[in-house]
């Protein structure tokens, strides 16, 4: 039996989940017109009805520079909209719209489908034990 090194297992990593991104923006696009990072973004603002750019920034582990073309591009579609904030009128909240929730509601089946093809590859007893693995790293 090979024992992988760390290098190697670490490049099997980065190459399952960059096959894995890059098959979910192939779907998320294909299907909804929006890439990853918008899905990414509607998925937060989806939990957090009424939030900060900043809060969603900081809930991707992300800067708010990096998400606010995304935000502009989300609005210009329709799945978002941006209302000032009555406590701090400089703030904005961001919240989706009918069609962004339904986008969103959308996606998430079509990528539930996605991964469950994709990781039904595993049995039940490897599933668990790679849930498990990352729970630890985290």
């Amino acid at each position: 039996m090979h024992i992988h090194t760390a290098d190697n297992l670490a490049r099997q990593i980065h190459h399952t989940a960059a096959l894995l991104f890059r098959e979910t923006d192939q779907i998320l696009f294909g299907q909804f017109g929006i890439g990853l990072a918008q899905y990414k973004i509607l998925s937060v603002v989806k939990e957090h009805s009424y939030t900060k750019q900043l809060t969603i920034a900081n809930t991707l582990g992300q800067t708010e520079a990096s998400i606010s073309r995304q935000i502009k591009l989300l609005q210009q579609a329709g799945m978002i909209v941006a209302i000032k904030n009555p406590d701090n009128r400089r703030e904005h909240l961001i919240t989706a719209t009918t069609r962004g929730q339904n986008v969103t509601e959308a996606a998430n089946k079509a990528l539930s489908l996605y991964y469950d093809n994709f990781f039904k590859k595993l049995s039940t007893k490897q599933q668990k034990q790679l849930v498990a693995l990352l729970r630890s790293t985290q």
